[in-house]
């Protein structure tokens, strides 16, 4: 084995729990997830961990510091793990966004690497802002050696298409984690293997 990441999706915020899409607006994490982030903490802490790396966003350093705090360790804050930026669809619901602007919003969902939400990013500018700082945390770690990623379910679902299933445009069809949920992912050779934990 080559490299070892341990995928965490951050705690629910109220956002998630009333189905919003949330991007760059900064939530916390509503009881459940910090009850979530919890759960995380007591599944890693037997694993020998080197590194824990978070989106700089609060809901994703809040579940990074509840993990962080049984291991002792120092959480180190990233912006290249933000969530897409939904621009004005950030805290909208998929009716109120097809109800705003259907046309765009069909053409968003067809073509995410391409189309862009208003004043947000494409999906292409996302997986190269998280492939490049990816490819960097790569040559800087030892195959001995585990990084946790805490962050959102847009980068991860990137990571999933892009790099695991080889599909870039399997984004919408890979199996999105959850809030709270761990996703293991080792490299051996050219080779991407993934399981949850």
């Amino acid at each position: 084995m080559d490299v070892r990441w341990i995928w965490v999706r951050h705690g629910e915020t109220e956002d998630n729990r009333s189905h919003r899409y949330l991007g760059h607006y900064d939530a916390p994490l509503n009881e459940r997830g910090k009850e979530q982030a919890l759960a995380v903490a007591d599944q890693l802490k037997n694993e020998s961990i080197t590194y824990i790396y978070t989106s700089d966003l609060l809901r994703c350093k809040e579940t990074a510091h509840i993990i962080a705090q049984p291991q002792g360790m120092t959480v180190v804050e990233t912006a290249a793990l933000r969530e897409l930026n939904f621009g004005r669809w950030d805290r909208k619901t998929y009716e109120e966004i097809m109800q705003a602007n259907k046309s765009l919003a069909e053409k968003w969902y067809n073509n995410p690497y391409d189309v862009t939400p208003p004043e947000g990013e494409s999906l292409a500018k996302l997986g190269d802002r998280v492939g490049r700082w990816l490819s960097d945390l790569e040559k800087r770690m030892l195959p001995t050696e585990t990084a946790v990623l805490v962050t959102h379910g847009g980068p991860i679902r990137w990571f999933l298409a892009a790099r695991i299933s080889g599909n870039p445009d399997a984004f919408w069809s890979v199996r999105g984690p959850g809030t709270g949920d761990i996703l293991i992912t080792e490299k051996y050779g050219q080779t991407w293997r993934s399981s949850s934990s």
